[in-house]
């Protein structure tokens, strides 16, 4: 497969019909509740990955963060960030994570589609 480049990272363009197979995908049909749990668990480094590939321009991995000023991502601010991206298109997202209003908290991503 012919891999395409987006900003300064490989990430290849995954054909419409292998998606479901596609963990990052698989993390956006979650259910709010398994989305949780699985955000929570998954390790810091694949929260940032799974947002520098949800958008390419956005300033999540370290490097970038550092070269821009900014402090690098804690593992806590990656998790509601990727839980904020998946429930924020959502039809009836309260803006709850957990027990937790994530909405109105300032994040590295918009809490609005």
């Amino acid at each position: 497969m012919k891999k395409n480049y987006y900003a300064h990272r490989p990430y290849p363009i995954v054909p419409e019909e292998q998606r479901h197979h596609d963990w990052r995908y698989q993390l956006m049909e979650l259910s709010e509740d398994a989305l949780l749990e699985k955000v929570n668990a998954m390790p810091r480094e694949q929260l940032i990955e799974w947002l520098a590939w949800n958008d390419v321009h956005g300033i999540f991995r370290d490097e970038d963060s550092i070269a821009e000023g900014y402090e690098p991502l804690s593992k806590e601010h990656a998790a509601i960030c990727v839980f904020v991206v998946v429930m924020r298109g959502r039809e009836g997202w309260d803006g709850n994570m957990g027990g937790i209003y994530v909405r109105d908290m300032p994040l590295a991503v918009s809490t609005e589609v």
